[in-house]
C-alpha cells in the first residue's frame, strides 16, 4: 500500500461497535496503545474488517493536535509520547512524537502553536487526533 500520508501506524483490530451508519473500530498498536476510528458501516464491510485483523491506521499530519500535561478535551485519541523532532518553517513546525516500540507519530502545527506551548525535543507531549479522522487500510 502506497498512500500520501504521513502517518501509517500498523495496528490489529480490538473491537467494532456498530452503529446505525457508522462503526466505532478501536486499533492497538504493538505498544498496546489504542487507536479509535469512526468509519461507515460498508466501509467496514468493503475492507472486511474482523478482531485481530491486522490493518493500518491512517492519519493525515495535519489532523494532529499537540498537547501537554493531562488533558480534559472531547477528542478520543490521545497518544503519550516524547518529541523526538521538531523542524521549523517560516509558518509551520512539523512536530514528530515516539510513542514507544518504534511508532513515530508526526504532526504540522503553526510555528506559533510551538512557541506558545514551548515544545521542546525530549518534552512529554500527547498527540490528539478525532476519531473521525483516523482512517482504516488493509493490504
Amino acid at each position: 500500500m502506497k498512500i500520501s500520508a504521513r502517518n501509517v501506524l500498523k495496528c490489529k483490530v480490538e473491537s467494532l461497535t456498530p452503529g446505525a451508519v457508522n462503526e466505532e473500530v478501536v486499533l492497538k498498536l504493538s505498544n498496546g496503545a489504542k487507536i479509535t476510528s469512526i468509519i461507515t458501516k460498508n466501509s467496514v464491510s468493503n475492507l472486511n474488517l474482523k478482531l485481530g485483523d491486522e490493518v493500518f491506521a491512517i492519519i493525515k499530519s495535519s489532523s494532529i493536535m499537540f498537547g501537554l500535561g493531562e488533558l480534559k478535551i472531547s477528542a478520543r485519541n490521545v497518544l503519550k509520547g516524547k518529541i523526538v523532532s521538531i523542524k521549523k518553517g517560516e509558518v509551520n513546525a512539523e512536530v514528530c512524537l515516539d510513542l514507544g516500540d518504534g511508532e513515530i507519530i508526526t504532526g504540522i502545527i503553526t510555528l506559533n502553536s510551538v512557541k506558545k506551548l514551548d515544545l521542546k525535543v525530549g518534552d512529554e507531549a500527547s498527540a490528539i487526533v478525532k476519531s473521525s479522522e483516523v482512517m482504516v487500510g488493509v493490504e
